[in-house]
């Protein structure tokens, strides 16, 4: 497995914000958004127990993150290592990629869909389909850079589904029309901005 760092940190997005965990960054991305901020370059080969022994087990959970964790090949046999560990695992995807072994064997799932905006508009809808039906373990997340973001939230929203997230674009923050957002959003949506950008910690 190419990985780009191990460290640790709060967890800076979506439901589980604040949380303090372990971050395992792989390098391999199916994608390349526009405002991607991973890279891909830097990195090193490392076997499952190269990793697991860096983990911090003061910390219970492990995000797996990228990149992209579900283009690794021994990714299942990573998440058994973490769990036999006593970890809990954050499995943070784009959402391209299904693989119901590796959902089911995750305690929590981020599904980072892609808008127009990324340059990379695209999702599985297996992988949809299993939060709709998954809630007590998922969340799905869309990054707002701009209101054709928004207005592709709007259209793929499912009302019976609880835990939509929409994370304003960093760098684009300050100049989305809040107002217009509110008045197309229920109290199932949640605006998150990247809290660990906001206090300046990776």
């Amino acid at each position: 497995m190419k990985v780009n760092e191990i460290f640790r940190s709060i967890q800076g997005e979506g439901l589980m914000v604040g949380i303090p965990m372990n971050f395992v960054r792989f390098c391999q991305c199916n994608l390349s958004c526009e405002y991607c901020d991973t890279d891909f370059e830097d990195g090193e080969e490392m076997g499952i127990l190269e990793i697991t022994e860096k983990l911090n087990d003061e910390f219970k959970w492990v995000s797996l993150t990228g990149g992209e964790p579900m283009l690794e090949e021994n990714l299942m046999d990573l998440i058994n290592e973490i769990k036999a560990g006593g970890f809990k695992i954050l499995l943070e995807t784009n959402g391209t990629i299904f693989n119901k072994e590796v959902f089911d064997g995750c305690e929590f799932i981020s599904v980072d869909i892609k808008g127009p905006s990324s340059g990379d508009l695209d999702y599985s809808k297996e992988v949809f389909d299993y939060c709709l039906g998954n809630s007590a373990k998922s969340q799905l997340k869309f990054v707002i850079k701009d209101m054709k973001d928004f207005e592709f939230f709007q259209r793929v929203y499912r009302k019976e589904y609880p835990n939509w997230i929409l994370q304003p674009e960093f760098g684009s923050m300050k100049s989305l029309d809040y107002d217009l957002i509110m008045n197309g959003i229920n109290d199932n949506v949640r605006i998150i901005p990247q809290v660990h950008r906001l206090m300046g910690v990776r």
